[in-house]
């Protein structure tokens, strides 16, 4: 009697389990299948489990999400939301050398009320501009607790031969560990130096943690340093204008200096972002622009260095420096490689951790021409990690 009861028990686990496995294969084979309810659980600090409940995109939104196309892809896209408009652009996310303006896709297109989207993808060519590809699918939220994550997947089409491959992304969230980001913009002028400044900052928001005190002191005297100079720079230049003369009924337009940020990749360990300085001044041929890295642990709470990245001795200047002209002289539009990334450190001072590579920034002027903008490059952490620090930031990417 005990044997048939557990032969009868043994036979029911097993139909159930493959009950569920056919659910799944259903699901999996199906692209368009719904799922039977449009909410589910997920995992949320603490004990209890959040309700994750499906809702429409805002109507207006600029966010950034990363994914892959046809599961191996890996990109990255920015998307801006107005009404019915969808824009924004996306690149992939590998090892090399890159313009950055023509490394990106121009994405255009439009989004419905039922939150389907058709974008039409265009190569960066400002003369001759080529639709490439298109992205159609659905781009809606998971709400859980108020806050909502944006999604977007569906096919992308490509343009000569209609090939197609699915593609999934999320919007791009970062996991602090109790932290969160946040931002500060401020506005400052002086009519008597002829100056305005507009800046934006990310901001570390966590009640009484002394981790977010000491982050966004350090952000705040970074971008002071730098307005700190363009201010002297307008005094001098206001100095020289009354010397000439100048009338202050009809005063010239005020130099100017924009800072904005993008945050590249951000853990509970560390934050890796990097800043962009616009800056116009009178007499100048065209506004300049620069950027500079800001690298910063949290759990020691201080800014991260180059050199805090690699071993003692490691020669680390003269790997990065040789991938990296190796990989821009492979660009028409870098032209004088050897001394704009020689091994010099004030060639590197823009570094950003990516989840494929420790990625460089070299500025306008820097490799080419100012009209050939910025260049990047990307290094593999298959290449730097015999010299990588085995307690750094980068351990972990380099296993």
């Amino acid at each position: 009697m005990a044997l048939k009861k557990t032969t009868c028990l043994l036979a029911l686990t097993l139909f159930g389990a493959y009950l569920q496995a056919r659910r799944i294969e259903t699901v999996r084979g199906d692209s368009n299948a719904t799922p039977a309810t449009q909410s589910r659980t997920s995992p949320h600090p603490g004990s209890q489990q959040a309700k994750e409940t499906v809702v429409t995109a805002p109507s207006e939104f600029k966010e950034v999400f990363v994914g892959t196309i046809n599961d191996k892809h890996a990109i990255r896209m920015e998307l801006e939301r107005k009404d019915a408009d969808l824009t924004g652009g996306y690149f992939y996310e590998r090892a090399g050398a890159f313009n950055s303006a023509m490394r990106t896709l121009k994405l255009k297109g439009r989004i419905d009320v039922e939150g389907n989207v058709a974008l039409t993808e265009t190569t960066f060519e400002p003369d001759n501009p080529q639709e490439t590809g298109e992205f159609k699918g659905k781009l809606d939220g998971l709400s859980a607790n108020g806050d909502v994550s944006l999604r977007f997947s569906g096919l992308w089409i490509g343009r000569k031969d209609g090939k197609q491959m699915p593609f999934s992304l999320q919007q791009l969230r970062f996991d602090l560990g109790g932290l969160k980001l946040g931002e500060k913009k401020e506005k400052s002028a002086s009519k008597k130096l002829s100056y305005e400044i507009e800046t934006a900052k990310p901001q570390l928001i966590g009640a009484g943690d002394a981790r977010a005190q000491k982050f966004n002191h350090a952000v705040a005297n970074m971008v002071a340093a730098s307005a700190g100079e363009f201010k002297k720079a307008s005094a001098e230049i206001a100095r020289e204008d009354a010397a000439a003369g100048q009338d202050a009924k009809s005063p010239p337009p005020p130099n100017s200096l924009n800072v904005s940020y993008e945050i590249i990749t951000a853990n509970k360990d560390f934050i890796s972002a990097i800043f962009t300085f616009s800056e116009y001044t009178r007499g100048a041929a065209h506004p300049t622009t620069s950027t500079e890295s800001f690298n910063y642990d949290l759990n020691h709470g201080s800014p991260v260095s180059l050199a805090d990245l690699f071993t003692p001795n490691s020669n680390y200047l003269n790997v990065i420096s040789d991938y990296s002209i190796s990989e821009l002289k492979k660009l028409k539009t870098a032209v004088w490689v050897g001394d704009g990334a020689g091994p010099k450190i004030e060639n590197f001072h823009s570094w950003n951790i990516t989840p494929v590579g420790l990625k460089i920034t070299f500025d306008r002027y820097q490799v080419g021409p100012h009209s050939a903008g910025e260049h990047e490059v990307v290094v593999p952490y298959s290449v730097l990690k015999p010299i990588i620090k085995p307690d750094g930031l980068l351990a972990r990417f380099a296993k």
